[in-house]
């Protein structure tokens, strides 16, 4: 900067010493606005960077998720499985085969049926009366062979076999057109055991 002739020297002086702040100041200022501008970068890199790096933690427990949950579709399907061979194995001792007789549908065995327990002492008596306890035994045995609860069966005919340890009884379910005939063998101590049951066509005990 170039003074004028004119300016004494304590005039010129002064006047350089305010170009010199004025000088100063410019390069504090922009000192200032680098620093501020290397701040606002460094918390742009800390908060939105940071937070880039820390979406795919979501993910991850996202897939521990699907896997623990695949985990437990593992388990419920293997408890499910077990319990379907379970089923299966009751039913294997079940057999149904069709029938060449006539009006017979169906003919079923199970070798699981066992007898049905009785109360029976000093021997077996057949008895025909619906108040005998021989009566009430024989329809739990046939409520067993079906699965037809006895206060839902409708006993179309009962009677005794080739000899009196021998029973048939011909049941339904209430207001079912479905008809068993049942064959009950008496076995001593232990009851009325089911041997086979026919499905019928028709009940011809109506």
């Amino acid at each position: 900067m170039t003074l004028p002739e004119f300016y004494s020297r304590e005039e010129r002086k002064q006047a350089m010493q305010q170009s010199k702040r004025r000088k100063t100041n410019i390069i504090l200022n922009t000192l200032i606005v680098i620093v501020i501008a290397l701040i606002c970068i460094v918390a742009y890199s800390i908060f939105f960077a940071g937070n880039d790096n820390a979406k795919p933690a979501p993910k991850e427990k996202k897939a521990a998720v699907t896997k623990t949950a695949s985990s437990g579709h593992e388990t419920t399907s293997s408890h499910t499985s077990k319990k379907t061979a379970g089923k299966d194995n009751k039913k294997s001792t079940r057999k149904v085969e069709k029938s060449n007789e006539s009006n017979v549908k169906e003919v079923i065995t199970d070798s699981s049926w066992k007898p049905v327990g009785t109360g029976q002492t000093g021997g077996h008596v057949y008895s025909a009366s619906s108040t005998s306890l021989d009566w009430k035994e024989k329809l739990k045995a046939l409520s067993y062979a079906t699965g037809i609860p006895e206060d839902n069966m409708t006993v179309w005919f009962l009677e005794h076999g080739a000899t009196t340890d021998e029973a048939i009884g011909t049941v339904s379910a209430k207001n079912s057109d479905t008809t068993y005939r049942v064959y009950l063998t008496w076995v001593d101590g232990k009851g009325w055991k089911p041997t086979k049951m026919y499905e019928l066509i028709e009940n011809d005990k109506k």
